[in-house]
């Protein structure tokens, strides 16, 4: 028995070094510029070596070369790995000259920026402005761009925001950054790396995009400001540290923030409802109103809304509005009946599906959810916001009692997943 233990203990070790996954995953390519990332050049004419680096390739994927201004910027060569070839035009202008040279792998990207000069012995014309930040703001949106990167909006500023207003004679350097998605939601930082300027939005990772709120922004002592769009930019991030190099007309600003910083977490949450469970909306301590629109939706039919607010105010309590289409054009006719939820159009789904005897689901009007239209419940706590669902399916009932009184029976669900069912048995005045 011993015997047959020992080789069936053996057997099992085998087994399990064999069939254990194995950890030699191939690593992920990595391209790298090695010579400088900004090339200045002086009025003539010449050609021009950039360096790189790439580790880890991929076979039968090939490095690809393009260029921002191609009046200033041709490709001479790229056969020789490692090199980029380029010939730069003389410079006939009276102004700098900026382009760059973007060199691609796959995903990755590196750019060189490249700025001529427009008199000799000018090469460097560009007026360096070094900025030290005091505050670093921003926003995080998750991958809502780019599937598998968030994006990041980053306000780096040596002023600031005091009291929700800016503060006179202050510069600001907004941007926006593609990364690796956020690991703890919580606490949303910076992941570390190289960020370059991306001048055709590729949305890739590690890079600066090239959109109209990445800028240059000053306020004066009347607090009157404007903006200037970024030429390039490259941004280093090593922990709370934070080196930002943004070329804008003739300025190249270099500005470092190192400290402690706070991001917003602005991403757009899946569904509009937070309800954790099933509910029986109390609306005791509401007053209800019924309210008549008309062809409202322009669809042939009246749009009615029954609205029901706490009596301490909108934001004090239950906040409950019910918005539904009868099967009649004129308001004479009423409102009693049963509303079932109208769904969205196939080819426009963020519309309802308008027709006679339905009710508008909930749908956002804000990415936060936070503002609506259509049938919704909120719950208000002190003014501040604690429950939220759309009624996105299901029925409303509404009878008349007689003496000027009405039954509500609601039986719908959220959007959530799975949905949670919402109910409602109202008797009383309108």
């Amino acid at each position: 028995m011993r015997n047959f233990l020992l080789c069936f203990m053996a057997l099992c070790a085998f087994m399990f070094v064999a069939c254990e996954p194995a950890n030699d995953l191939p690593a992920e390519p990595k391209l790298e510029i090695t010579s400088s990332t900004t090339l200045r050049v002086d009025k003539a004419a010449g050609n021009y070596t950039i360096e790189y680096s790439l580790t880890n390739p991929v076979d039968g994927q090939n490095i690809d070369v393009k260029v921002v201004n191609a009046e200033m910027i041709t490709i001479a060569n790229t056969d020789t790995f490692g090199e980029v070839e380029i010939s730069i035009s003389e410079n006939t202008t009276n102004a700098l000259r900026e382009g760059a040279v973007i060199i691609s792998y796959g995903a990755l990207s590196a750019t060189v920026v490249v700025h001529q000069a427009y008199e000799d012995g000018n090469v460097d014309s560009v007026d360096k402005v070094e900025v030290t930040a005091t505050e670093l703001i921003g926003s995080y949106y998750g991958d809502h761009l780019a599937p598998g990167t968030a994006h990041y909006w980053l306000i780096l500023s040596d002023g600031g925001i005091v009291d929700g207003s800016v503060v006179a004679n202050s510069e600001f350097f907004r941007f926006d950054i593609l990364a690796p998605a956020a690991s703890d939601d919580s606490v949303i930082k910076i992941p570390d790396g190289r960020y370059s300027y991306d001048y055709y939005n590729n949305y890739d990772a590690y890079t600066i995009l090239n959109l109209g709120n990445t800028d240059y922004s000053y306020v004066d002592e009347n607090l009157e400001g404007w903006a200037t769009q970024f030429d390039s930019a490259t941004l280093t991030v090593e922990g709370n540290k934070f080196d930002l190099v943004a070329l804008v007309g003739d300025k190249e600003y270099h500005v470092t923030f190192e400290g402690d910083y706070t991001l917003t977490d602005s991403t757009v949450p899946e569904y509009i409802s937070n309800l954790k469970g099933d509910l029986v909306i109390d609306v005791s301590n509401c007053d209800a109103t019924a309210q008549s629109f008309g062809d409202y939706w322009e669809c042939g039919y009246c749009n009615w809304q029954i609205e029901f607010v706490c009596k301490s105010g909108l934001k004090y309590g239950t906040y409950l509005v019910l918005d539904f289409l009868t099967t009649s054009p004129d308001s004479s006719a009423g409102f009693v009946g049963t509303y079932r939820a109208s769904g969205f159009s196939e080819e426009d789904p963020t519309k309802p599906n308008f027709g006679p005897g339905v009710f508008v689901p909930g749908m956002r009007i804000s990415d936060d959810g936070l503002f609506m239209m259509g049938s919704l419940y909120q719950k208000y706590v002190d003014g501040v916001g604690v429950e939220q669902a759309p009624l996105l399916d299901g029925t409303i009932t509404i009878t008349d009692n007689g003496g000027g009184t009405y039954r509500i029976l609601i039986d719908a669900v959220d959007d959530a997943v799975p949905a949670n069912r919402i109910t409602l048995d109202w008797s009383g005045r309108l």
